[in-house]
């Protein structure tokens, strides 16, 4: 983690907190009939517990015309929340990634909560998702690349299990099958069905290229993911905005093109064929087979270009493709399989004691709980006489056990009992204000 500059090259200012949540996701998801669009905040969880957020920045922009503008004469900038019209919701990335770590997360001023909008590369890279780290002493930093993204110099494989979506699908990194219901098909990238509107695209595809236009119209998904259509009543081709209050800003250097989510159309509705033309659908992802669902699955995906770099719609699309069932603050149910436990939930466990036959010192080493405050006892009986060995043990900083010398003790003991107890755990800052 870290660390997080801003865009002159110092620090963000904004860090992040210790989180302590618990989350109940489906094991069986169903696809919505009606798709609903990601609210603000947690909409799914990485497999080492940190958050994913949506693509977008709760900023979109703000129109201070007073009365209805062409599309060359927009005024206004970009504003959080309801003060902004709505209509040209920011992309997150575009503004935010020179806040993201090498790990590509960051936290907000609000609640510090560590965070992606993105593909996650440090856990990728941890994962073994076909990536490789670079070293940079200069800065003690690394940077997270593609092996080979292509597959030809170095052969794929699938993509792990990277997180889940709060819909109870499963989300995986940029590589699947090349034949979605084949597990013997060739390992590919997974290509976005995303594109952006402008002359290139314009051209092969029939998107609109709002470098000419101006930001007069959202394409046809934006429309349904932001609430303007639906997805049974939505014509074809692009939404028509009201000039007053619905007119974006012209693609410039300070608004450029990819800034906003309505800057990008979606293939699919532009009559080209997922699995043809592109391999993910609008919510960014497919039914397939993979290796943990050998029977099949609706699957999300990490979006990157065929050069290794994320790419619209980068984790999730705007809306969910299932029924968002998520519960947070939930209370474990009687019998459920606990499988790991991390934090101050962690369950400690007593490596064997070792007896150095000179001294006859016996070390004992137990998993500890950073912030942990821990009493040994020790008894010649394991029914009585159980007393305190020194004084209480703080958890060994940077460090993911703790020991403890009883001196002399196999000399003086033909045999000894020890038990461990964690009598206090440090509290968490609420906020980090230091460096």
């Amino acid at each position: 983690m870290g660390p997080w500059l801003n865009n002159a090259g110092g620090l963000f200012g904004f860090w992040p907190v210790s989180r302590d949540y618990s989350l109940r996701i489906t094991r069986q998801p169903t696809s919505a009939a009606t798709k609903v669009r990601h609210p603000g905040g947690m909409i799914g969880m990485m497999v080492n517990g940190v958050a994913i957020y949506d693509l977008g920045d709760a900023f979109s922009f703000n129109q201070t015309n007073g009365t209805a503008p062409s599309a060359s004469n927009v005024t206004g900038s970009d504003a959080m929340g309801a003060t902004g019209d709505g209509y040209w919701s920011r992309d997150a990335l575009a503004v935010e990634v020179v806040t993201f770590d090498p790990g590509f997360a960051h936290q907000p001023g609000n609640n510090g909560q560590y965070h992606y909008h993105a593909e996650p590369k440090a856990l990728r890279y941890q994962l073994g998702d076909n990536m490789k780290a670079t070293y940079n002493a200069a800065t003690n930093t690394y940077n997270y690349t593609e092996i080979d993204p292509t597959g030809v110099v170095t052969p794929l494989h699938h993509s792990p299990i990277i997180g889940w979506c709060y819909d109870g699908y499963p989300i995986y990194g940029p590589y699947g099958y090349s034949s979605p219901n084949n597990p013997t098909s060739s390992v590919t990238r997974m290509r976005s069905g995303f594109v952006l509107r402008n002359a290139t695209n314009a051209a092969t595809y029939g998107t609109a290229n709002l470098s000419i236009t101006g930001r007069v119209t959202l394409p046809r998904w934006a429309a349904i993911a932001q609430g303007y259509l639906t997805e049974s009543g939505a014509p074809a081709g692009d939404y028509n905005l009201p000039a007053l209050n619905g007119y974006g800003p012209l693609v410039s250097t300070a608004y450029s093109l990819g800034r906003y989510i309505g800057d990008y159309d979606y293939l699919g509705d532009r009559g080209r064929v997922q699995g043809v033309d592109f391999n993910l659908d609008k919510y960014n992802g497919r039914q397939c087979v993979t290796p943990e669902f050998p029977n099949g699955t609706y699957a999300y995906f990490v979006a990157i270009d065929a050069s290794g770099n994320t790419t619209f719609p980068h984790l999730l699309g705007k809306q969910y493709y299932g029924t968002s069932n998520s519960t947070a603050n939930v209370t474990i149910p009687a019998g459920a399989t606990v499988l790991f436990n991390g934090g101050p939930k962690k369950k400690e466990q007593a490596a064997a004691p070792i007896v150095n036959p000179a001294s006859g010192n016996v070390t004992l080493t137990w998993s500890s709980v950073e912030g942990g405050t821990y009493q040994v006892e020790a008894s010649n009986s394991i029914a009585t006489g159980w007393s305190t060995i020194g004084a209480a043990v703080p958890a060994a900083a940077d460090a993911n056990t703790t020991s403890l010398i009883d001196p002399g003790a196999a000399r003086t003991s033909p045999q000894r009992f020890y038990r461990l107890s964690r009598t206090s755990t440090g509290t968490y800052d609420p906020v980090y204000t230091g460096q």
